[in-house]
Protein backbone atom coordinates (compact mmCIF):
# COMPACT_ATOMS: atom_id res chain seq x y z
CA UNK A 1 0.00 0.00 0.00
CA UNK A 2 0.83 3.35 -0.96
CA UNK A 3 1.40 6.03 1.97
CA UNK A 4 0.87 9.54 1.07
CA UNK A 5 4.33 10.98 2.23
CA UNK A 6 6.19 12.66 0.09
CA UNK A 7 10.10 13.02 0.01
CA UNK A 8 12.41 14.71 -2.39
CA UNK A 9 14.01 12.50 -5.09
CA UNK A 10 17.65 13.65 -6.34
CA UNK A 11 17.74 13.75 -10.22
CA UNK A 12 20.90 13.22 -12.19
CA UNK A 13 21.63 13.43 -15.73
CA UNK A 14 17.52 14.22 -16.23
CA UNK A 15 17.14 10.33 -15.44
CA UNK A 16 14.69 9.59 -12.68
CA UNK A 17 14.29 6.07 -11.25
CA UNK A 18 12.20 5.37 -8.46
CA UNK A 19 10.93 1.96 -6.66
CA UNK A 20 7.78 1.17 -5.07
CA UNK A 21 9.10 -2.00 -3.22
CA UNK A 22 5.33 -3.16 -1.89
CA UNK A 23 4.08 -3.02 -5.65
CA UNK A 24 6.75 -5.09 -7.31
CA UNK A 25 7.15 -1.85 -9.64
CA UNK A 26 10.35 -0.81 -11.15
CA UNK A 27 10.10 2.66 -13.04
CA UNK A 28 12.75 4.25 -14.79
CA UNK A 29 11.54 7.49 -16.44
CA UNK A 30 13.84 9.30 -18.76
CA UNK A 31 13.35 13.03 -19.84
CA UNK A 32 14.66 14.36 -23.39
CA UNK A 33 16.61 17.39 -23.47
CA UNK A 34 14.77 20.98 -23.68
CA UNK A 35 13.83 22.08 -27.23
CA UNK A 36 13.47 25.63 -27.24
CA UNK A 37 10.58 27.51 -29.75
CA UNK A 38 12.00 30.09 -32.11
CA UNK A 39 11.14 33.38 -31.91
CA UNK A 40 8.20 33.75 -34.23
CA UNK A 41 8.85 36.47 -36.81
CA UNK A 42 5.06 37.71 -37.27
CA UNK A 43 4.14 40.73 -35.07
CA UNK A 44 2.93 39.61 -31.64
CA UNK A 45 -0.40 39.07 -31.02
CA UNK A 46 -0.38 41.22 -27.88
CA UNK A 47 1.31 44.00 -26.49
CA UNK A 48 1.60 46.57 -23.89
CA UNK A 49 -0.48 49.55 -24.70
CA UNK A 50 0.34 51.93 -21.53
CA UNK A 51 1.11 51.66 -18.33
CA UNK A 52 1.93 54.19 -14.83
CA UNK A 53 2.80 53.62 -11.89
CA UNK A 54 0.41 55.74 -9.91
CA UNK A 55 0.09 59.19 -8.36
CA UNK A 56 0.08 60.42 -4.50
CA UNK A 57 -2.98 62.35 -3.06
CA UNK A 58 -4.33 62.96 0.44
CA UNK A 59 -6.28 59.93 0.02
CA UNK A 60 -4.09 56.97 -1.79
CA UNK A 61 -0.41 56.75 -2.44
CA UNK A 62 -1.69 54.52 -5.67
CA UNK A 63 -4.07 56.49 -7.98
CA UNK A 64 -4.54 55.16 -10.99
CA UNK A 65 -1.62 52.21 -10.78
CA UNK A 66 -2.71 50.35 -14.18
CA UNK A 67 -1.27 49.17 -17.65
CA UNK A 68 -3.30 48.28 -20.57
CA UNK A 69 -2.70 45.44 -23.11
CA UNK A 70 -3.46 45.59 -26.89
CA UNK A 71 -4.52 42.82 -28.91
CA UNK A 72 -2.20 42.57 -32.33
CA UNK A 73 -5.15 40.26 -34.10
CA UNK A 74 -8.77 41.42 -35.52
CA UNK A 75 -10.17 38.25 -33.72
CA UNK A 76 -10.69 37.17 -29.97
CA UNK A 77 -7.84 36.13 -27.98
CA UNK A 78 -7.32 33.62 -25.44
CA UNK A 79 -4.85 34.60 -22.93
CA UNK A 80 -5.07 31.60 -21.15
CA UNK A 81 -1.21 30.59 -22.77
CA UNK A 82 0.21 34.56 -21.70
CA UNK A 83 1.74 35.58 -18.29
CA UNK A 84 2.26 39.20 -17.57
CA UNK A 85 5.76 39.23 -15.20
CA UNK A 86 6.76 42.28 -13.33
CA UNK A 87 10.24 43.06 -12.31
CA UNK A 88 10.32 45.45 -9.01
CA UNK A 89 13.36 48.48 -8.86
CA UNK A 90 15.77 45.55 -8.35
CA UNK A 91 14.83 44.07 -11.43
CA UNK A 92 14.01 40.86 -9.32
CA UNK A 93 10.85 38.89 -10.49
CA UNK A 94 7.96 40.14 -8.13
CA UNK A 95 5.02 38.62 -9.13
CA UNK A 96 2.72 37.11 -12.12
CA UNK A 97 -0.52 37.77 -13.61
CA UNK A 98 -2.26 33.99 -15.57
CA UNK A 99 -5.20 33.58 -16.56
CA UNK A 100 -7.72 31.11 -16.25
CA UNK A 101 -8.02 28.67 -19.33
CA UNK A 102 -10.50 29.72 -21.59
CA UNK A 103 -10.01 33.81 -21.09
CA UNK A 104 -11.32 35.50 -24.37
CA UNK A 105 -10.32 39.20 -24.83
CA UNK A 106 -13.07 40.16 -27.01
CA UNK A 107 -12.05 43.99 -26.92
CA UNK A 108 -9.14 45.86 -29.22
CA UNK A 109 -7.74 47.62 -25.36
CA UNK A 110 -7.98 45.72 -21.61
CA UNK A 111 -7.06 47.59 -18.73
CA UNK A 112 -5.47 45.90 -15.91
CA UNK A 113 -5.58 47.80 -12.61
CA UNK A 114 -3.80 47.41 -8.63
CA UNK A 115 -6.12 45.96 -6.63
CA UNK A 116 -5.59 48.88 -3.74
CA UNK A 117 -5.52 51.54 -6.42
CA UNK A 118 -9.24 53.32 -5.23
CA UNK A 119 -10.05 53.52 -8.81
CA UNK A 120 -9.85 50.10 -9.23
CA UNK A 121 -10.47 47.99 -6.67
CA UNK A 122 -14.39 47.61 -7.18
CA UNK A 123 -13.36 45.84 -10.64
CA UNK A 124 -13.53 42.49 -11.06
CA UNK A 125 -10.54 40.43 -9.67
CA UNK A 126 -9.43 39.28 -13.15
CA UNK A 127 -8.73 43.01 -13.93
CA UNK A 128 -6.24 43.26 -10.63
CA UNK A 129 -2.82 42.18 -10.00
CA UNK A 130 -1.06 42.20 -7.12
CA UNK A 131 2.26 42.40 -7.88
CA UNK A 132 3.54 44.04 -4.59
CA UNK A 133 1.97 45.74 -1.61
CA UNK A 134 2.38 48.74 -3.10
CA UNK A 135 1.92 48.46 -7.05
CA UNK A 136 4.22 49.02 -9.55
CA UNK A 137 7.54 51.10 -8.67
CA UNK A 138 7.78 54.57 -9.72
CA UNK A 139 11.44 54.64 -9.79
CA UNK A 140 12.10 51.99 -12.26
CA UNK A 141 10.61 48.63 -13.27
CA UNK A 142 10.02 45.93 -15.41
CA UNK A 143 6.60 44.88 -17.30
CA UNK A 144 7.04 41.47 -19.72
CA UNK A 145 4.33 39.94 -22.06
CA UNK A 146 5.55 35.99 -22.20
CA UNK A 147 3.46 33.73 -24.28
CA UNK A 148 4.46 30.02 -23.41
CA UNK A 149 7.81 30.36 -22.52
CA UNK A 150 8.71 33.10 -25.60
CA UNK A 151 9.05 37.06 -24.31
CA UNK A 152 6.67 38.86 -26.83
CA UNK A 153 6.81 41.92 -25.10
CA UNK A 154 8.70 44.08 -22.65
CA UNK A 155 8.89 48.19 -21.79
CA UNK A 156 11.05 49.08 -18.48
CA UNK A 157 11.63 52.27 -17.12
CA UNK A 158 13.79 54.07 -14.63
CA UNK A 159 17.02 53.02 -13.82
CA UNK A 160 16.68 48.97 -15.74
CA UNK A 161 17.94 49.08 -18.92
CA UNK A 162 15.88 47.22 -21.77
CA UNK A 163 14.85 47.68 -26.00
CA UNK A 164 11.70 50.03 -24.85
CA UNK A 165 13.20 51.86 -21.70
CA UNK A 166 10.92 54.46 -20.54
CA UNK A 167 11.18 57.57 -18.11
CA UNK A 168 10.61 56.82 -13.99
CA UNK A 169 6.97 57.92 -13.14
CA UNK A 170 6.73 61.13 -11.60
CA UNK A 171 4.38 60.54 -8.15
CA UNK A 172 3.14 64.04 -7.70
CA UNK A 173 -0.29 64.14 -9.52
CA UNK A 174 0.49 67.31 -10.72
CA UNK A 175 3.89 65.84 -12.66
CA UNK A 176 2.18 62.38 -13.28
CA UNK A 177 1.87 61.14 -17.18
CA UNK A 178 1.31 57.84 -18.61
CA UNK A 179 3.35 56.50 -20.85
CA UNK A 180 1.12 55.46 -24.02
CA UNK A 181 3.22 52.99 -26.16
CA UNK A 182 3.13 53.38 -30.08
CA UNK A 183 3.44 50.42 -32.07
CA UNK A 184 3.18 51.20 -35.92
CA UNK A 185 3.66 54.27 -38.39
CA UNK A 186 4.43 56.75 -35.34
CA UNK A 187 7.19 59.60 -35.01
CA UNK A 188 7.93 59.06 -31.53
CA UNK A 189 7.85 55.70 -30.14
CA UNK A 190 5.94 56.52 -27.20
CA UNK A 191 4.04 59.80 -25.48
CA UNK A 192 3.48 61.26 -21.99
CA UNK A 193 -0.01 62.02 -21.31
CA UNK A 194 -2.84 62.82 -18.39
CA UNK A 195 -4.10 59.42 -19.55
CA UNK A 196 -6.29 57.33 -16.53
CA UNK A 197 -8.51 55.04 -18.06
CA UNK A 198 -11.23 52.67 -16.15
CA UNK A 199 -12.18 49.43 -16.42
CA UNK A 200 -14.46 47.84 -18.69
CA UNK A 201 -15.81 44.88 -17.52
CA UNK A 202 -16.57 43.68 -20.90
CA UNK A 203 -13.24 43.61 -22.28
CA UNK A 204 -12.82 40.07 -21.34
CA UNK A 205 -15.17 36.75 -20.38
CA UNK A 206 -14.05 33.75 -18.64
CA UNK A 207 -16.90 31.07 -20.11
CA UNK A 208 -17.88 28.80 -17.54
CA UNK A 209 -16.76 25.19 -18.41
CA UNK A 210 -18.97 22.41 -18.96
CA UNK A 211 -19.80 19.81 -16.13
CA UNK A 212 -17.44 16.97 -16.33
CA UNK A 213 -20.26 13.53 -16.74
CA UNK A 214 -17.65 11.17 -16.54
CA UNK A 215 -17.37 7.49 -14.59
CA UNK A 216 -15.03 7.49 -11.26
CA UNK A 217 -11.10 8.18 -11.19
CA UNK A 218 -11.10 6.63 -7.76
CA UNK A 219 -7.91 4.76 -7.73
CA UNK A 220 -5.62 7.63 -9.32
CA UNK A 221 -2.78 9.02 -7.43
CA UNK A 222 -0.59 11.88 -8.03
CA UNK A 223 2.86 9.93 -7.17
CA UNK A 224 5.54 12.73 -7.96
CA UNK A 225 5.76 16.33 -9.14
CA UNK A 226 9.27 18.16 -10.07
CA UNK A 227 9.12 22.03 -10.49
CA UNK A 228 12.62 22.98 -10.03
CA UNK A 229 14.31 21.87 -13.15
CA UNK A 230 17.65 22.13 -13.97
CA UNK A 231 17.86 24.04 -17.39
CA UNK A 232 14.27 24.30 -18.89
CA UNK A 233 11.05 24.48 -18.12
CA UNK A 234 10.40 21.54 -20.27
CA UNK A 235 11.73 19.29 -17.91
CA UNK A 236 8.78 19.91 -15.23
CA UNK A 237 5.96 16.74 -15.10
CA UNK A 238 3.43 15.39 -12.59
CA UNK A 239 3.46 11.88 -12.76
CA UNK A 240 -0.03 9.73 -12.17
CA UNK A 241 -0.21 6.28 -11.29
CA UNK A 242 -3.06 3.94 -12.17
CA UNK A 243 -3.35 1.70 -8.58
CA UNK A 244 -6.39 -0.15 -9.86
CA UNK A 245 -6.16 -3.67 -11.50
CA UNK A 246 -8.38 -2.19 -14.46
CA UNK A 247 -7.75 0.29 -17.43
CA UNK A 248 -9.02 4.22 -16.64
CA UNK A 249 -9.96 6.35 -19.45
CA UNK A 250 -8.26 9.85 -18.31
CA UNK A 251 -10.55 11.62 -20.15
CA UNK A 252 -12.59 12.25 -17.31
CA UNK A 253 -10.04 13.36 -15.01
CA UNK A 254 -8.47 16.25 -14.86
CA UNK A 255 -5.96 18.57 -12.82
CA UNK A 256 -6.23 21.74 -11.47
CA UNK A 257 -3.60 24.16 -10.48
CA UNK A 258 -3.16 27.70 -9.74
CA UNK A 259 -7.11 27.82 -10.67
CA UNK A 260 -6.56 26.60 -14.40
CA UNK A 261 -7.96 23.22 -15.36
CA UNK A 262 -6.03 20.45 -17.47
CA UNK A 263 -8.10 17.81 -18.76
CA UNK A 264 -6.44 14.54 -19.49
CA UNK A 265 -5.93 12.32 -22.38
CA UNK A 266 -5.97 8.81 -23.28
CA UNK A 267 -5.97 5.28 -21.44
CA UNK A 268 -3.67 4.14 -18.60
CA UNK A 269 -3.53 0.68 -18.16
CA UNK A 270 -3.47 -0.51 -14.82
CA UNK A 271 -0.59 -0.42 -12.25
CA UNK A 272 0.82 1.80 -14.49
CA UNK A 273 2.27 5.39 -14.50
CA UNK A 274 1.70 8.16 -17.11
CA UNK A 275 3.62 11.62 -16.85
CA UNK A 276 2.06 15.03 -17.38
CA UNK A 277 4.16 17.66 -18.90
CA UNK A 278 2.04 20.24 -20.62
CA UNK A 279 1.60 22.18 -17.61
CA UNK A 280 4.19 24.79 -16.78
CA UNK A 281 4.68 24.92 -12.62
CA UNK A 282 6.20 27.78 -10.43
CA UNK A 283 9.44 26.04 -9.71
CA UNK A 284 10.02 27.76 -5.89
CA UNK A 285 6.88 29.12 -4.86
CA UNK A 286 6.97 31.91 -2.26
CA UNK A 287 3.39 30.31 -0.53
CA UNK A 288 2.70 26.65 -1.27
CA UNK A 289 0.47 25.40 -4.21
CA UNK A 290 -1.33 22.76 -4.59
CA UNK A 291 -2.20 20.16 -7.83
CA UNK A 292 -5.44 18.60 -7.64
CA UNK A 293 -6.89 15.92 -8.89
CA UNK A 294 -10.74 15.60 -9.93
CA UNK A 295 -13.11 13.94 -11.71
CA UNK A 296 -16.73 13.97 -12.48
CA UNK A 297 -17.63 13.39 -8.72
CA UNK A 298 -15.08 15.48 -7.12
CA UNK A 299 -11.52 15.75 -5.64
CA UNK A 300 -9.42 12.09 -5.93
CA UNK A 301 -6.23 13.73 -5.01
CA UNK A 302 -3.99 16.48 -4.45
CA UNK A 303 -0.22 16.96 -3.94
CA UNK A 304 1.10 20.41 -1.86
CA UNK A 305 4.32 21.38 -2.39
CA UNK A 306 5.95 24.58 -0.49
CA UNK A 307 8.68 27.52 -0.94
CA UNK A 308 12.22 25.92 -0.25
CA UNK A 309 12.24 23.52 -3.40
CA UNK A 310 15.72 22.42 -4.65
CA UNK A 311 16.91 22.25 -8.02
CA UNK A 312 16.97 19.01 -9.51
CA UNK A 313 14.64 17.30 -6.93
CA UNK A 314 11.24 16.62 -6.84
CA UNK A 315 8.63 15.80 -4.43
CA UNK A 316 7.77 11.77 -4.43
CA UNK A 317 5.49 9.53 -3.02
CA UNK A 318 6.94 6.64 -1.45
CA UNK A 319 6.14 3.28 0.66
CA UNK A 320 7.16 3.11 4.14
CA UNK A 321 7.17 -0.15 4.19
Amino acid sequence: MLVEKYTYNIMSDMKVIKIFTSLGIIALLVLAKPVFAEESSTSAPLYFRAVNAGYKDDASAQNYDFFELEKGIADDLDLSSFRIQYYNSSDSLAGELEFAEPTILRANTVVFGFSKSPQYQDAPTRYLYNFSSSGLASTSGRLRIVQKENIIDEICWGKIDCERQLPKFATKQSDNRSVIICHADCSEEYSLDEYYPSIDPEAIIVPEPEPIESPSCAGLIITELYSYYEESSAEQFIELYNSNDYNLQLSVCYLRYKNKTYTLQGELEANSYTVIQDILLTKDPSTSLAVELFDGNGLIDSLVYYHGQKRGASYALIDEQ
